[in-house]
């Protein structure tokens, strides 16, 4: 850890009142573009605690649909967008160095572990730091590190497994607030980092800590990363950790999407599927009712009932998919004239909680890791059939209990398609069908095709070495 934070320049992005994934902090009131020395910012406890809040300040303006768009985008279950030259780039698989919004995403992660890496290298600066309040703003900090990490591998670098041992290139790793710029890490090394900060995270935080980083939030996405691993085992054992917890119970509707107004506060609204997410909308703070907008992006580009022409719509496999059983009550999620598919998801609401982690995702992943790893199916069967019975009612359409592993890995991976839509989690899931040698193409070309991947931004190439992704070749 850096003694000397003397020369540590905190450049602000924060304009008037920094807002948490719960509300208005009163924030250091940094203009945007100041330039403030550590000395003069961070002195005491809460002005650390204040930092911590505006990297999740980031995290949530990066996982309120920003994310999960540019995701969906690079799969099959979107039509070619309405008219965003951006989106239709990414459909195309045609982004490049001055793709605004891929750019801009790409370089928001990085200020949300910029900023926690500021908190973990700051604490010198504060005296009587007691050693828990510490060990949590460490751990809280590691675990925004961590997840901000493995967005930008996921999308800007082909996946785990590409190489035997993952010697192909990543993103760049960022563990130092003071670095210099520097070229891609190896898709392993920057794994191996999103690993320990995780594994750091678990062991360090609690189970609860309302909408904020938990152990179990960390055991979440460890699930999900041992997954895409083909750790199987692993995998299970993280979800399990979750599922068994009793602090999460699958919700009885097909809404995750908890809707708050100006009489009902979102923080009161959190789903009880939700093990990690994002809470947008009204806050009761100091006694001021607040908004807060956490859903602008999902709302901005898929919502249709007051919008003729969203951005976003579905694709013609998506909606062949749903109509295979008129039963399924998630058939809803789609209005179709024919010829457009458009996301009803979030009609009739404006601000809405965000699930990122959620305890079906966990059900699902657990199912497929039992399949996977030659577990037993019985379990894996009854992941599956939870789910079903909420979307057709109970024992109306559930998968036999004599199905064998190829029919429950099938009936698995198509419930996680249907249930994670417009949330991007089917990218990890083509991409890693195609590292396991399975026949994988997307709008008629290879899943890894170059183009594939988005391209990094133009402030990047400022690191001595750094090497950009393959354009084009898709097509």
């Amino acid at each position: 850890m850096l003694k000397n934070m003397k020369s540590l320049r905190l450049i602000a992005a924060i304009a008037g009142c920094t807002v948490a994934l719960t509300g208005c902090d009163r924030m250091l009131e940094f203009e945007p573009g100041d330039v403030i020395l550590a000395e003069d910012a961070i002195n005491t406890a809460d002005d650390l605690q204040r930092m911590l809040n505006s990297n999740y300040d980031v995290l949530a303006n990066l996982l309120n649909g920003r994310q999960q768009s540019i995701a969906e985008l690079l799969t099959d279950n979107m039509a070619r967008p309405y008219s965003s030259l951006d989106y239709t780039a990414v459909w195309n698989r045609e982004t490049n160095f001055f793709t605004p919004t891929t750019g801009g995403l790409y370089t928001d992660f990085y200020y949300a572990i910029y900023r926690a890496n500021v908190v973990v290298e700051s604490f010198d600066l504060v005296e009587g730091l007691d050693d828990a309040t510490r060990l949590r703003l460490e751990a809280e900090s590691r675990f925004v590190r961590a997840v901000c990490h493995w967005y930008l591998v996921k999308m800007w670098a082909y996946p785990y497994g590409y190489t035997a041992d993952n010697s192909h290139l990543g993103v760049p790793l960022r563990t130092d607030a003071v670095a210099p710029p520097s070229p891609r890490a190896t898709v392993a090394e920057v794994y191996a980092q999103i690993i320990e900060d995780l594994e750091f995270a678990k062991a360090n935080l609690p189970n609860e800590n309302g909408p904020y980083a938990t152990s179990m939030a960390a055991s979440g996405f460890l699930a999900h990363i041992h997954f895409l691993r083909q750790d199987w085992g692993a995998s299970r054992s993280e979800a399990e950790r979750v599922i068994n917890s009793g602090l999460f119970q699958l919700d009885s509707d097909l809404d995750r999407y908890e809707a708050g107004s100006d009489s009902v506060l979102a923080g009161d609204l959190i789903n009880p599927e939700t093990v990690f997410g994002i809470t947008g909308g009204y806050f009761s703070v100091d006694g001021d009712s607040l908004l807060n907008d956490r859903s602008y992006a999902f709302r901005d580009n898929f919502r249709q009932d007051n919008n003729l022409n969203p951005q976003l719509t579905f694709s013609d496999d998506i909606y062949d998919l749903f109509q295979l059983n008129s039963a399924d009550d998630r058939g809803d999620w789609i209005e179709s004239n024919g010829v457009t598919h458009k996301v009803t998801r979030f009609d009739n609401k404006q601000f809405f909680n965000v699930p990122i982690v959620h305890l079906t995702g966990l059900h699902l992943l657990r199912a497929m890791s039992v399949v996977e790893s030659g577990g037993e199916l019985q379990t894996a069967i009854g992941d599956i059939n939870a789910i079903r019975d909420r979307a057709f009612g109970a024992d109306l359409n559930d998968l036999d209990p004599t199905s064998n592993a190829a029919a429950v890995l099938a009936a698995a991976r198509e419930e996680y398609r249907k249930e994670t839509l417009c949330e991007g989690w089917e990218l990890d899931q083509m991409k890693l069908r195609g590292v396991m040698g399975e026949p994988e193409t997307v709008r008629d070309a290879p899943w890894d095709c170059p183009g594939s991947l988005l391209q990094f931004p133009n402030s990047s190439t400022t690191a001595a070495g750094f090497i950009l992704n393959d354009e084009g070749g898709c097509l």
